[in-house]
């Protein structure tokens, strides 16, 4: 399957890695962009990985401890919604559902 970004993942995933490189060291970000890069790699042969998320209704994946990934999963393509750092503002549950 094809993995494909939205705005919003992009958007986060970026903000994510901006907030590492700011208040963190460069290992743990360096560490955050490898395992992304490695779950979304799993996605695309096992899309099923994470667990669905009824209230979202979306599939949601842990990244690390503070970084989730959420996600979609149509006919050809895996969707990455938004990437979640819970070492920052939470990621409302109104802000996914706008970013489909």
């Amino acid at each position: 399957m094809r993995i494909v970004w939205s705005k919003k993942a992009n958007y986060t995933f970026y903000n994510i890695q901006y907030y590492l490189e700011q208040y963190w060291t460069l290992a743990i970000l360096q560490k955050f962009i490898k395992d992304s890069l490695h779950i979304i790699n799993l996605l695309e042969n096992n899309p099923e990985l994470g667990k669905y998320n009824a209230e979202l209704e979306c599939r949601e994946i842990v990244l690390s401890k503070q970084v989730k990934l959420y996600y979609e999963i149509n006919e050809d393509d895996i969707i990455l919604i938004a990437f979640s750092n819970n070492r920052q503002k939470p990621l409302s549950f109104l802000n996914l559902q706008n970013f489909r």
